[in-house]
């Protein structure tokens, strides 16, 4: 299964001259919590609601400061065509919660650790049904015999 597959959400992203007031906005606006920061079409970083938080306003950052300075860099990012392997590798290996899906550099869509869990227990549920079915109601050929006397 591809990545892309999984995205349950088109990426929200903003210019890295954006900034904070534009960005909290933009935030709201989408009902998302985290927004990918681009320079161009190329994701430069991540910055989440958190981040404005802790890193903003706590430490008196003007909300008309551009947002770049309150990122975090080092973006680590999947490739459209990686699987769900190299998800769980980065989810597993990485302190993050959200992970860009990048084609040719340009940011196509994003899955969080949220969306990757609802899309893994909606396929369990589905594996449960037949699993299910199959015990209830056995295939021809497959159907119990009676037990033997003894």
């Amino acid at each position: 299964m591809k990545v892309t597959d999984l995205a349950l959400r088109k990426p929200v992203v903003i210019a890295c001259d954006a900034t904070v007031s534009a960005t909290a906005e933009l935030m709201a606006a989408s009902g998302v919590g985290a927004v990918i920061v681009v320079d161009g079409e190329t994701p430069v970083g991540i910055v989440t609601d958190r981040d404005i938080v802790t890193r903003g306003v706590a430490h008196q950052y003007p909300t008309d400061g551009r947002i770049d300075g309150l990122m975090s860099m080092g973006l680590v990012a999947l490739d459209a065509d990686d699987d769900l392997d190299d998800i769980l590798h980065v989810f597993s290996h990485h302190a993050v919660r959200r992970i860009p899906i990048v084609a040719h550099d340009r940011v196509v869509g994003v899955i969080s650790i949220d969306d990757l869990l609802v899309s893994m227990s909606s396929e369990l549920t589905d594996l449960s049904r037949v699993l299910a079915a199959q015990i209830m109601f056995p295939h021809a050929g497959d159907e119990a015999h009676p037990p033997s006397p003894v």
